[in-house]
């Protein structure tokens, strides 16, 4: 993840509760380089606000959209929490929460999520019975260890999800999509178009599929499809004219790379 203007992110700690509404105030005052970072018009505004009103996330989010980038403020709080949940400072249980929460206001907000519904959806919905630690005192002992097993029968491998959405955020030149878990073709598309963030009106076909990817969104350096072989053995058409395209696509791009990985290995 590109580094970000410093200035930026006060008022993105902000939004997300990560700075007290006292010190972002303060901070607002006293920092002069605001200057140079929006209109003089809108700072003077900014200036002048009444910072005790209802509605002053209401208005620091308007500044936010209206001179920044919001897709960059939604990046940045998508990697604060992935990274929250991978030092252990949000706990299991109240990190699915946090991650489905922060999933729907950015379909709302941007439509495509930075993270993949399978990390935002999927576990929330397993533990959604498991009390999180401020509810613990609510039950005794041997009922509290029972509501938790599904908490350790989950928890590797949402920290390893956790893991590989994070460091795709960070390192964006580097991609995997695991192919083994397509349902459909349906849902193949849907995932390609959740993990490469093609545009909303993307049409679910094989010309959109290449339209997207040679000119409408910015591909990774190297797109890893894993468990190619079972993909290829479940969907024999559909796999072929994919192939032909991965084929086409690294033959007109010398710095980009599509590649698939199956249980034998590399395949080209």
């Amino acid at each position: 993840m590109k580094n970000i203007n410093p200035n930026r992110i006060k008022f993105y700690q902000f939004l997300n509760d990560d700075l007290s509404l006292e010190s972002f105030e303060k901070w607002i005052y006293e920092n002069k380089e605001l200057e140079n970072t929006i209109p003089e018009d809108h700072y003077n505004d900014l200036l002048a606000f009444n910072f005790k009103s209802r509605e002053v996330k209401k208005y620091i989010k308007s500044v936010v959209k209206k001179h920044f980038d919001w897709r960059e403020y939604e990046k940045w709080r998508t990697v604060e929490l992935l990274k929250k949940i991978k030092s252990g400072k949000v706990e299991i249980v109240l990190a699915t929460r946090k991650l489905r929460k922060l999933y729907l206001e950015q379909e709302l907000e941007i439509k495509r999520p930075f993270l993949s519904i399978g990390l935002a959806i999927g576990y929330e919905s397993e533990l959604d019975n498991c009390p999180i630690e401020s509810e613990y005192n609510q039950w005794n002992s041997d009922a509290l260890k029972k509501q938790l097993e599904p908490v350790e029968w989950y928890r590797k491998q949402i920290l390893e999800d956790v893991d590989s959405e994070l460091n795709e955020l960070l390192k964006p030149e580097l991609k995997t999509i695991d192919l083994g878990h397509i349902e459909n073709i349906k849902h193949l598309h849907d995932t390609f178009a959740e993990r490469l963030y093609f545009p909303e009106f993307y049409g679910n076909n094989w010309d959109a599929f290449w339209d997207s990817i040679t000119g409408i969104v910015e591909m990774p350096n190297v797109l890893t499809l894993t468990n190619w072989d079972k993909f290829e053995n479940t969907f024999e058409k559909e796999s072929k004219i994919l192939k032909e395209i991965i084929a086409d696509y690294n033959n007109q791009n010398a710095e980009k790379l599509i590649k698939t990985v199956g249980n034998n290995g590399y395949k080209t």
